[in-house]
């Protein structure tokens, strides 16, 4: 029987390969990985890299020799703010705004120019979203016990489409500037119709289109939310088209690669095969990466207490 194992695996990865032979000739082009993630309150932030071999990210030599800028409109003016390098990205000076369209700019040592665009939206209102627990038992192999459920209802009507990333944090030592993101159950329509690769994920994406019927409810269960051990915050993100693409295309991506928190070698070396694997969303011309605005709100939990129970 292992021989014939063997045997299967021999012929699966040598029909893969195909001989070559680098014979100097080769004209490469310099290849740029170029990332940013933008938000209001902060200045931009950009990490630029060249591309190696096999995909490999390659720290850039002299970074001086690059020109970094974006512009944006601003009550009718045009702006523009220099992104200085500092240790191992680019910064700007300005502190973005939402509702705001940016224009990113990189001129490269060649003179070729590295271009993208994207908006930071208007925040999400300030919703309540209610804790209850225990909301119901669950019984699996590893984990048995209560789960609590995080309601979140949105009850605005709409005149555009909106994009929103959604993330439940724990707070560790009560310090809201340290959390740790906890993974979440949901079976709602509105996050089912983005054909995400699973209902228990980090975080969700789900859009609020325009002409839907609101009120819009999501519950989102976890089996290791606590409320009387422990405080979490709900956080809501209102995000760009650009950087709701990138984040449903890298779960999808990331999916087909078999990417688990847990190191598992059988999945690591035999990847599902009956899925095909999806390229990670782009919006840089001329280059590799993303460059995407978000503008993240940070919901209070409300907890309806009950003697041990949040109602």
């Amino acid at each position: 029987m292992r021989i014939v194992f063997y045997t299967v695996c021999c012929l699966l990865f040598s029909s893969c390969i195909t001989e070559y032979t680098l014979d100097g000739s080769e004209d490469f082009e310099e290849q740029y990985s170029v990332n940013g993630l933008i938000r209001p309150g902060v200045p931009a932030s950009l990490y630029i890299h060249k591309v190696g071999d096999l995909g490999k990210m390659e720290t850039i030599s002299d970074p001086s020799k690059l020109r970094v800028w974006i512009t944006w409109n601003w009550e009718g003016e045009e702006r523009i703010d220099s992104l200085q390098f500092s240790v191992d990205y680019f910064e700007g000076d300005a502190e973005l705004k939402s509702n705001t369209t940016y224009h990113l700019n990189v001129l490269l040592p060649d003179g070729k120019l590295i271009k993208a665009a994207t908006n930071i939206p208007s925040p999400a209102p300030s919703y309540d979203v209610y804790l209850k627990f225990p909301a119901g038992f669950v019984q699996l192999d590893n984990i048995t016990g209560p789960f609590s459920r995080f309601v979140l209802t949105m009850p605005d009507s709409l005149i555009e489409t909106k994009y929103y990333e959604s993330m439940l944090l724990q707070v560790e030592e009560n310090d809201v500037s340290k959390f740790k993101i906890q993974y979440c159950r949901n079976d709602d329509t509105a996050t089912l119709i983005e054909n995400l690769p699973s209902n228990y994920l980090p975080y969700f994406l789900f859009q609020n289109n325009k002409g839907d019927k609101l009120p819009m409810t999501l519950n989102f269960d976890s089996v290791k939310a606590n409320p009387f051990s422990n405080r979490f915050i709900f956080r809501l993100s209102s995000v760009s088209e650009q950087y709701f693409r990138y984040k449903k295309s890298l779960l999808q991506h990331l999916d087909v690669l078999s990417h688990t928190s847990e190191f598992d070698a059988p999945m690591l070396f035999f990847p599902d095969i009956f899925k095909e694997l999806q390229p990670v969303y782009s919006n840089i011309e001329g280059a590799e990466g993303v460059f995407a605005g978000y503008n993240p709100t940070d919901l209070s939990v409300t907890c309806n207490l009950s003697g041990y129970e949040c109602i």
